[in-house]
């Protein structure tokens, strides 16, 4: 436990301020180039995770089926934010996430069904388009936004963790994960509030504008722990405990990037109408 805590530390201390410096000092084409890399290795950890129960023959087939919509779902993102119309992609997957928010908080059991990988896939192939729209749009829009919403995702998911594991009693969601805790999610809250209001201070935001952003920050934390429970529940649904191996102590990409799935999209929006940071 405490080795994988030292290599989670370590490989955190090392990728984040790499992808901090990227978000503050390169160009156009090297955030594009990340993020889909990042999005390519989501999709390929969600086709692996999805097809692993499948009993059905030819999954090579299916698994670069999805890799391919997922490509197509970058094109039909940059074309919609070449135009202008990146919203109508937001908001269709901020919809989307309030019918898998109601799902999760009223699921009663883990169904393992095949053709329940097809549903899922066609998910993803939303909700991957959606986050490339969504962290592409905050980096053209205001690159400190993307670092703050990354940063405010991360340490809110770190305080959880700690506060979970050290004050932790009430499961949040026992069939999903037994793990994750109420008293974990507050914790949350509050640091993720917390740095929202050092962040306000910092930019000399007036008071109104301020509770808009802590407002924001709230329901952004709120949603990236569903984030968090739908990715486990395809874990729970295919009997893997990560999405992959790529980054030591963590996981798969989509083991760090699970929480910004529902987070960012919701963030680029309601700043987009709130008329909050971007």
């Amino acid at each position: 436990m405490q080795d994988n805590l030292k290599k989670r530390i370590i490989t955190a201390l090392i990728v984040y301020p790499l992808l901090a410096f990227c978000i503050l000092y390169s160009n156009d084409l090297v955030i594009r180039m990340i993020l889909n890399i990042i999005i390519f290795l989501s999709a390929f950890e969600v086709s692996k995770m999805c097809f692993y129960n499948n009993l059905y023959e030819d999954n090579n087939r299916k698994h670069y089926f999805f890799i391919a919509l997922v490509f197509l779902s970058i094109l039909l993102s940059n074309i919609l934010i070449k135009y202008n119309l990146w919203q109508y992609l937001i908001i269709a997957a901020c919809l989307l996430w309030g019918f898998i928010t109601i799902y999760i908080i009223n699921v009663k059991k883990i169904i393992i069904l095949d053709r329940f990988s097809f549903i899922y896939m066609f998910i993803y192939i939303v909700i991957l388009g959606s986050l490339y729209c969504s962290l592409y749009t905050l980096f053209l829009f205001s690159p400190e936004a993307l670092l703050f919403l990354i940063s405010l995702v991360s340490l809110s998911d770190i305080a959880a963790f700690f506060v979970g594991k050290h004050f932790g009693r009430r499961p949040f969601f026992n069939i999903i994960s037994p793990n994750k805790t109420i008293e974990g999610f507050f914790g949350s809250v509050l640091v993720g509030s917390f740095l929202t209001i050092i962040y306000c201070i910092f930019q000399d935001y007036e008071f109104n504008f301020t509770m808009k952003i802590l407002f924001l920050s709230v329901l952004v934390i709120s949603m990236s722990a569903i984030g968090d429970l739908s990715v486990s529940l395809i874990k729970r649904y295919s009997g893997n405990k990560d999405t992959g191996n790529i980054l030591p102590g963590h996981g798969g990409i989509l083991d760090r990037v699970d929480s910004l799935l529902p987070a960012a999209p919701i963030f680029l929006i309601f700043s987009y109408f709130l008329s909050a940071i971007i």
